[in-house]
């Protein structure tokens, strides 16, 4: 599902009854903000927008003035917003009564298949 309300597509994440959280893109905003923390120690990397590698030479550092820090907590954040939902949802029907040229060609197609079945016994 997209939403064009600033110009920008977004990805519908959960429908509500008259609200949709979808992701939030668009001009600065980053895809993802990456960082990790340290799982021995209070250490946590500096956030990075759109790239988890300035994260991983961080935790390589982290590791290598601490060796026995080697678990890490890696994170990656995006932008959610709520946004009225851009078509009403549908209104449940009150009518019953379908079509009825549905059931008629199946039962039209019915009565040709046994037909032709008979043409066999019919040519002798």
């Amino acid at each position: 599902m997209t939403n064009d309300d600033d110009g920008g597509d977004r990805v519908s994440i959960v429908r509500g009854s008259d609200r949709v959280l979808v992701e939030e893109r668009g001009p600065g905003v980053p895809e993802g903000i990456f960082g990790v923390d340290c799982m021995t120690c209070e250490a946590t990397s500096p956030l990075f927008d759109d790239d988890p590698l300035p994260v991983a030479v961080w935790a390589i550092q982290h590791s290598q003035d601490q060796p026995e820090h080697t678990l890490f907590l890696a994170r990656t954040e995006r932008h959610w917003r709520v946004v009225p939902r851009p078509d009403p949802p549908a209104e449940p029907s009150t009518h019953r009564g379908g079509s009825v040229l549905g059931p008629a060609f199946v039962g039209l197609m019915c009565l040709l298949t046994a037909l032709s079945g008979l043409l066999p016994a019919l040519t002798y």
